[in-house]
This record gives C-alpha cells, structure tokens and sequence, in this order.
C-alpha cells in the first residue's frame, strides 16, 4: 500500500493530465485515452512492437474499441503510427510510439514522476 502522501501526489498529477490533456472529451474517454497513451509509452521500447491488438490483449477490451481511442490520440498527434510487417511475415500491421512534442513531454514527465516515487522505499 502506498503511503498517504504518494496518492495524494499521484492524484494531484493524474487530475492535472486528465482537465488538459484531452479537453473537450468525456471523462471516461479522457480516462481511456491516458491509459492506453500509458501503456503505449511503457511498452514502447520493448521487444514486441505496440499495436492495437497488443493493446487489445493487455487490456480485455475489443480492438474497435481499442482503435477508436486510438484514432483520437493519433488526431491529437500524441502517437504515430509505422507500418511493420506482422508477426507471421505477412501482410501489415502498425507498430505505435509516442511522438516527441511538448504536450507529450509534459504527460511522459509526469508518467516518469509517479514511477519514480513509487520506486522509493
């Protein structure tokens, strides 16, 4: 359990991305749209490429679903997409990376913040 004092710091940051990282959208998809930009930079640097079925996977969730929200991260030019080649070798898929802009900066700094304090002892 965390002790007080990091979740009311964790709760501070995330209701400072959540009011102005996507404004104009509802508070589930702003919720929806966090967590797989979260996911997306985390998993970003791994072995396996980021993809909505990768994401549709982690998540449970269905990958219309998945590619809808997306869609609005790729609009709000948070994520790019690459066309990769798919596992099997054939046909393509799209491989997901969070872009460097000052809007993504400010959420991955946030991000890095939170996984360092959760980090000490």
């Amino acid at each position: 359990m965390q002790p007080e004092s990091t979740n009311s710091q964790l709760l501070m940051l995330l209701e400072r991305i959540l009011d102005n990282a996507f404004p104009g959208e509802s508070g589930a998809s702003r919720l929806q749209q966090i967590g797989l930009f979260t996911l997306i930079y985390l998993l970003q640097d791994n072995e396996e490429p980021v993809t909505a079925r990768r994401l549709s996977r982690l998540t449970g969730q269905p990958e219309g679903d998945v590619g809808s929200q997306l869609k609005k991260l790729i609009a709000l030019d948070l994520v790019e997409r690459t066309a990769i080649l798919q596992q099997q070798g054939r046909g393509r898929a799209y491989k997901l990376t969070v872009k460097d802009t000052p809007q993504t900066k400010r959420l991955t700094k946030a991000i890095d913040k939170t996984s360092a304090r959760r980090r000490k002892p």
